[in-house]
C-alpha cells in the first residue's frame, strides 16, 4: 500500500519541526561556557551526582542544596554519561524539554483544530524568544514549562474525549504533574490546580472536577513522592526547613532571595517572552473563545497573576505561559488578514525600529555589550521593520509566520556561531580552565579577590571547587605570611585596590576578558 498524502504531510511536519528545533535549541549548545551564577551550581551538582553515586541528596562540593527538586539533575547526569561533563551535557534536558513542548503543541493543535493549525502553533511556540532562550540554560524553567505543558495538553485530549480512552489522557495529565512536582517543586501542582480552579468556578460548574479522575493525583503522588520521603529520610529537618520553608514559602512571600521587582514587573517580561508574535494577543482577545480557548487563557494568566505577589520575581517565573499563549496566537495565523490583524503586526515594525534605534543611538548610554555593533543591528531592525510593514499591508499572516521564523532562527544561528564565542571570552569562566592549567596544578587552590557570584560559581565549577574567595586585603595579607606566594584571580577595580595594599606586591601573569591572574606575595 503506497503511503497516504496526509502520512506523507504528517512526516513532512515532523521533519520541519525537528529541524528547526535542532537550529534553534540544540545547534552551538556548548558554544559559550556556563553563564551566570546559577548555570554553574546546577551543573556541578548533576556531575557530583555521577561521581559520587547518590542521586537523592544534590549535593553542591559535599554540601547538601536543597532549593531546587532533582529532576533536571538527574536529566543532567544521564546526558553526562552520554556526553561527558561539559556546558551541552548541563543544558541538554532544557534543550529536550523545549523540543517535547514544540511537538506536545503540534499534537494538540492537530488533533483539536487541525494539521495546519498544529502546525502554526508549534511554529509560535518554538520562535518565541522565551523557548530558545530557557532551552539553551541549564535550569529548571523550561524543565516545569515541558512537564506543565504536557499536563495541559492531556487533559485538553480528555475533557474532548467522551470515549473510555479519556482516562488514559486523565492518567497521563496527573503523571505529568508529578514530574512538574520534581521539576520545580509544589509550584508545579499549585499552578496548574489554581487554572483549572478557575476555569470552573467562572463557568458556575465548580462540582465539574469530580469527572476528572481526582482519584488519579495518587498517580502524581507515587512519581513524585519517594525522592521527596528519601531525601527527607536521608536528612531530616534541615532539607524541609530549607527546601520547603526557605526556598517555596519565604521566597514567595518576603524579598530573602534578593529578587525584589515591581508588581508590574511581568508585563515586558510576559511581552519579551512571546515576541515577535507578542501584539497577535491583540487579534486573539476579539475573537469569540470556546471552552478550550477559556482553558489556555486561564493556564496563561494564573502564573502571570500569581507570581505578580511574589517577593521574589524572576523572568523564568511565567514561562509556562508561553506554550498556551502559543496555542491562542497560532490559530490567528490561518485567519483571513484584518485591521486588527494589521495593526499587530505594525506594532511588531514599530518594535523593531525601536530597538535599533535604542541600540543604535544610545548603545553607550545602555551599557551595550561591546561585542553587539549598534549600527549592524540598527540597519537589520529597520530592514525588518519595512518587511513587517509590507506584510501587513499587501500580504496575509501566513507569510508573516514564515518571515517571523526565518528571522529567528536566522539569529539564532548567527548568535550560537559568531556571537556567542565572543562573549565567552569576558562572560564566563570556561577560557580560565585551560589558562589556569598551565600556572597550576589542577589541585592546588587559586584565590579570587571579591569576585562577582557568576565568576566565583563559575571557577568554582570548571576548577572543580579548587577555589577561596577572598573579601578583605587583611585576609590576603594574612594568607600571604603562610604561603610563599600564592595566585590570585581579580577584576580590574579589585586588581587595582590589591595593587594598593603596602604590604603586598603583585606580578600578573595572565588576562583574559577584564580579570587577571597575578602572583601575589609580601613585601621583602
Amino acid at each position: 500500500m503506497k503511503p497516504t498524502p496526509r502520512l506523507y504531510s504528517d512526516h513532512m511536519i515532523t521533519a520541519v519541526l525537528a529541524l528547526l528545533s535542532y537550529a534553534l535549541f540544540f545547534y552551538g549548545l556548548g558554544s559559550i561556557g556556563l553563564v551566570g551564577p546559577d548555570e554553574p551550581r546546577y551543573a556541578a551538582i548533576a556531575r557530583e551526582m555521577v561521581l559520587t553515586g547518590d542521586y537523592i541528596t544534590p549535593r553542591l562540593y559535599g554540601m547538601p542544596w536543597f532549593e531546587k527538586p532533582p529532576l533536571m539533575y538527574w536529566l543532567a547526569a544521564l546526558a553526562y554519561r552520554i556526553f561527558g561533563f561539559n556546558e551541552a551535557g548541563a543544558r541538554f534536558p532544557s534543550a529536550l524539554s523545549a523540543t517535547l513542548c514544540v511537538f506536545l503543541i503540534y499534537w494538540c493543535g492537530r488533533k483539536l483544530w487541525g494539521r495546519a493549525e498544529g502546525f502554526l502553533v508549534a511554529l509560535v511556540a518554538a520562535t518565541s524568544i522565551g523557548s530558545f532562550v530557557f532551552a539553551r540554560a541549564a535550569s529548571m524553567d523550561m524543565l516545569l514549562t515541558a512537564c506543565l505543558t504536557a499536563a495541559l495538553v492531556f487533559f485538553l485530549f480528555s475533557y474532548n474525549d467522551p470515549t473510555p480512552r479519556r482516562r488514559i489522557w486523565q492518567c497521563a495529565s496527573y503523571a505529568s504533574l508529578g514530574l512538574a512536582v520534581l521539576a520545580k517543586g509544589p509550584v508545579g501542582l499549585l499552578l496548574p490546580a489554581l487554572s483549572l480552579g478557575g476555569f470552573i468556578l467562572l463557568r458556575g460548574r465548580w462540582r465539574e472536577w469530580r469527572d476528572w479522575y481526582p482519584k488519579g493525583l495518587w498517580i502524581t503522588l507515587a512519581i513524585a513522592g519517594p525522592w521527596y520521603l528519601f531525601c527527607t529520610m536521608q536528612n531530616g529537618r534541615e532539607f524541609l526547613q530549607i527546601f520547603f520553608i526557605n526556598h517555596n514559602v519565604e521566597r514567595f512571600t518576603s524579598t530573602i532571595s534578593g529578587h525584589d521587582r515591581p508588581f508590574l514587573f511581568f508585563l515586558p517580561v510576559l511581552l519579551l517572552l512571546t515576541f515577535p508574535w507578542t501584539f497577535l494577543l491583540i487579534s486573539v482577545a476579539r475573537r469569540k473563545f470556546g471552552r478550550n480557548d477559556h482553558i489556555l487563557l486561564w493556564w496563561a494568566l494564573v502564573p502571570l497573576v500569581f507570581f505578580s505577589f511574589s517577593g521574589s520575581k524572576l523572568p523564568g517565573y511565567i514561562l509556562p505561559i508561553v506554550p498556551p499563549l502559543a496555542l491562542l496566537i497560532g490559530k490567528e495565523l490561518v485567519q483571513p488578514s484584518s485591521l486588527v490583524y494589521r495593526v499587530a503586526v505594525f506594532m511588531e515594525a514599530g518594535t523593531m525600529v525601536f530597538i535599533g534605534v535604542a541600540f543604535g543611538f544610545f548603545g553607550n548610554t545602555l551599557n551595550v555589550d561591546p561585542h553587539v555593533s549598534g549600527t549592524l543591528i540598527l540597519v537589520i531592525t529597520f530592514v525588518m521593520g519595512a518587511m513587517l510593514f509590507a506584510l501587513a499591508v499587501w500580504f496575509d499572516p501566513l507569510l508573516l509566520a514564515a518571515f517571523n521564523a526565518t528571522a529567528i532562527v536566522a539569529l539564532v544561528v548567527t548568535a550560537a556561531t559568531m556571537v556567542f564565542p565572543r562573549f565567552d571570552l569576558t562572560d564566563t569562566m570556561r577560557p580560565w580552565q585551560s589558562a589556569l592549567q598551565q600556572l597550576v596544578r589542577d589541585d592546588e587552590i587559586v584565590l579570587m579577590y571579591k569576585p562577582a557570584r557568576w565568576a566565583e560559581y563559575g571557577l568554582q565549577y570548571y576548577r572543580s571547587n579548587h577555589v577561596r574567595s577572598i573579601f578583605s586585603s587583611e585576609e590576603l595579607t594574612q594568607i600571604t605570611r603562610t604561603d610563599t606566594r600564592v595566585l590570585c584571580i581579580a577584576d580590574d577595580k579589585a586588581l587595582r585596590e590589591v595593587s594598593r595594599v603596602p604590604t603586598l606586591d603583585l606580578e600578573v601573569v595572565h588576562a583574559i576578558g577584564n580579570y587577571t591572574a597575578f602572583w601575589l606575595f609580601q613585601v621583602k
